[in-house]
């Protein structure tokens, strides 16, 4: 920013506000500071086991079936949030909402204080379970200052927030960082990237999936509810478990957390009841009921090429007439239009497409009809609310619903909102706070 003139008026304004900014970013560095230093203390004096996960997807369901497991034996630590602040990681540690003042330094007075009295006292927990994301270079390096995990997991590295990294070689960088700086290596063993990663960790490795690594499954069978069940094999044994999913891909966060289990110095029953315990995540692979007799899966979370292709493979093999309510994926930079390409060729073979948004309009459907899906299956919306209503009317019983897409512009949750058999379960829906409604109804006018 270049600023104007000496002299002028507005000359003083810039000056102000800069100087307003480099007092935002010290006492941001003061405060980063302190919490690092109280986490370290918290972590050492309380001989805490850290177990950390990041990785492009799968980090939140990742994270919740770990600490499901571990709560079979250990007090765990899990917010149900992730964070990529140097700010919101720490003060989730200690239970603690960022204050709404962010830069009020009295307010931090009173929150360190608050901190310090906590650190006197018993700390009631012996595991932290902790989701690192990475929105930008730099986001789990700064971790790794003041944090080094027992356990460290890399789900997968993909492309995601490439407007903000540039490549997905800086992405791996950044998810790699977690996998250098942990004592124990934990990886997942189908993800073609993180495995060529892992070469250059040089220390030794373990690894899970669904079919393949050290701990996976065997035998995996689906019941009439369509949820899954499988042999987990582990390294001291293996255990049999029904799952709460109907995912397949979903299998390698349990996978994970059996994993972490057994390192962790659980029996095989209480894997097995960890595993059992555990239920999707809101927004991930949740099962409701639609209307007219139909199932509908709410992936609408977020949304990846890889974990949407994932997704719609689930779709694939589950009975009854295919419906794919997919979104434009967000943040993808200059690969956006391969990617939702990519994705449309996936789609190509539901028997009808939904798509919300520009990029899933222009670039999504219109492939998914290039690659053999007929001109009257796909059926374009720029609202999820005109989605949401063409949905509806288009349901009968049998139908098996996936819903997919980014934030921003999509809110593909609101389009199955309109389908559902219960009213009620919007509130098992994301983002259906106030303030999300009133920024999803400025985005778009409600038909």
């Amino acid at each position: 920013m270049t600023p104007p003139p000496s002299g002028n008026s507005y000359h003083n304004c810039y000056t102000l506000l800069m100087n307003k900014s480099q007092i935002k970013e010290r006492l941001r560095r003061v405060v980063a500071a302190a919490l690092e230093k109280r986490v370290q203390r918290l972590i050492s004096e309380r001989k805490l086991k850290v177990v950390a996960v990041t990785g492009s997807v799968g980090k939140t369901s990742t994270k919740l079936a770990i600490a499901a497991v571990l709560r079979q034996k250990y007090r765990v630590l899990a917010h149900p949030g992730n964070y990529n602040s140097e700010i919101g990681l720490p003060m989730s540690i200690f239970e603690m909402d960022v204050p709404a003042r962010l830069f009020d330094p009295f307010a931090w007075v009173r929150i360190l204080r608050r901190i310090d009295r906590r650190l006197a006292k018993p700390f009631p927990y012996d595991v932290l379970v902790l989701e690192m994301g990475a929105d930008a270079p730099g986001d789990v390096t700064k971790f790794m200052r003041y944090i080094r995990p027992d356990i460290g997991i890399v789900t997968a590295i993909a492309p995601a927030h490439i407007e903000q990294f540039g490549s997905v070689d800086r992405v791996a960088e950044e998810k790699m960082a977690l996998a250098r700086g942990s004592r124990s290596v934990l990886l997942n063993a189908e993800d073609p990237r993180v495995m060529r990663e892992a070469k250059a960790l040089g220390g030794p490795i373990q690894t899970y999936g669904v079919h393949a690594g050290g701990v996976c499954f065997q035998g995996i069978t689906r019941n009439k509810q369509l949820r899954l069940s499988g042999r987990l094999q582990l390294h001291n044994g293996e255990v049999a478990v029904r799952t709460n999913f109907v995912g397949e891909h979903s299998l390698a966060a349990l996978a994970c957390a059996g994993a972490v289990g057994e390192d962790l110095g659980l029996d095989l029953g209480e894997i097995r009841q960890g595993i059992e315990d555990y239920r999707p995540v809101t927004g991930r692979m949740q099962v409701l009921e639609g209307v007219n007799g139909s199932m509908i899966i709410d992936d609408t979370y977020n949304s990846s090429p890889r974990a949407t292709i994932a997704a719609l493979q689930t779709l694939k093999h589950l009975p009854g007439r295919h419906i794919a309510v997919l979104g434009s994926m967000n943040e993808l930079g200059d690969l956006s239009d391969d990617a939702h390409r990519e994705v449309g060729r996936a789609a190509a073979d539901v028997d009808l497409l939904i798509t919300i948004g520009t990029a899933a309009n222009r670039h999504l459907a219109h492939t998914a009809v290039k690659s053999g899906l007929a001109l009257d299956k796909a059926h374009p919306f720029l609202s999820p609310y005109s989605a949401g209503e063409y949905l509806r009317s288009q349901l009968r019983r049998g139908d098996v619903v996936l819903a997919k897409g980014s934030q921003n512009g999509v809110f593909a949750e609101e389009a199955i909102a309109m389908a559902l058999a219960d009213p009620a379960d919007k509130s098992k829906l994301v983002r259906q706070s106030k303030e999300w409604q009133d920024k999803k109804h400025k985005q778009f006018i409600k038909d």
